[in-house]
């Protein structure tokens, strides 16, 4: 089973494509992998980097104004999802490469497990790389914008954001268009634009493995020449 999740490969998969003139490297990221996997993508970094290209990377951090905001967002997000944000709590602080999972279960795969490092960790150079994703805030605007405003009770109020999470779920279907519209079809457009209009001639993305179909099929539409080499 934990097989299946991609969460003990290496790192030696990547996508390449060019159009002619520019060329562009996809390294598939997982939110789990082996400190191995993530040292082995460090190294990629470092070497494509200075080698001319440019970070592309993901990130749906909030672009927020307060600390009020955020936990309206994350509420709603909570109650869109029905994961509680707390989930972490069986893996250590993302971004700590020095500990490994506590959960049971990875801790007997006699393998280091730990949780997806800080962009820094794979030394992107934060002068030229670019956050290619959309804010999570925005996400859930666009989402009510379309389908309405997401209603809140009093237990999502009362629920603290790290406890477990019982309240009444928002219906499925909503719940699927989030999931399918916003978190990957949006997010995969917006990556395939920004990437077709950038001057850069050299690319290098760190996103998420099931964005790469998604990304390539919307990069396409926008210039057929973008051929996959590897």
């Amino acid at each position: 089973m934990v097989q299946s999740t991609g969460v003990l490969r290496d790192a030696s998969r990547k996508f390449e494509l060019h159009n002619g003139d520019r060329r562009i490297i996809y390294i598939p990221m997982r939110h789990l992998g082996t400190r191995v996997y993530y040292d082995q993508v460090q190294a990629a970094v470092d070497s494509l980097q200075k080698s001319g290209y440019v970070v592309f990377y993901e990130s749906i951090a909030y672009q927020v104004d307060s600390a009020a905001q955020r936990d309206l967002y994350d509420r709603k997000f909570r109650k869109l999802t029905g994961n509680r944000l707390g989930l972490q709590q069986c893996i250590e602080t993302p971004g700590d490469t020095s500990r490994v999972l506590r959960a049971p279960l990875y801790r007997k795969l006699g393998q280091r497990i730990i949780s997806q490092p800080d962009y820094s960790f794979f030394l992107v150079d934060y002068g030229t790389a670019v956050n290619a994703d959309i804010p999570k805030n925005k996400l859930l605007d666009d989402f009510e914008y379309r389908y309405g405003t997401i209603q809140l009770d009093a237990c999502d109020y009362d629920t603290p954001l790290s406890a477990p999470y019982s309240c009444k779920p928002i219906k499925t279907a909503l719940k699927n268009k989030f999931d399918k519209e916003f978190v990957m079809q949006q997010r995969e457009e917006n990556l395939a634009s920004l990437v077709a209009d950038a001057p850069q001639q050299k690319i290098l993305i760190l996103f998420g493995t099931s964005h790469f179909k998604g990304f390539l099929r919307n990069l396409q539409a926008r210039d057929p020449h973008w051929v996959k080499i590897k």
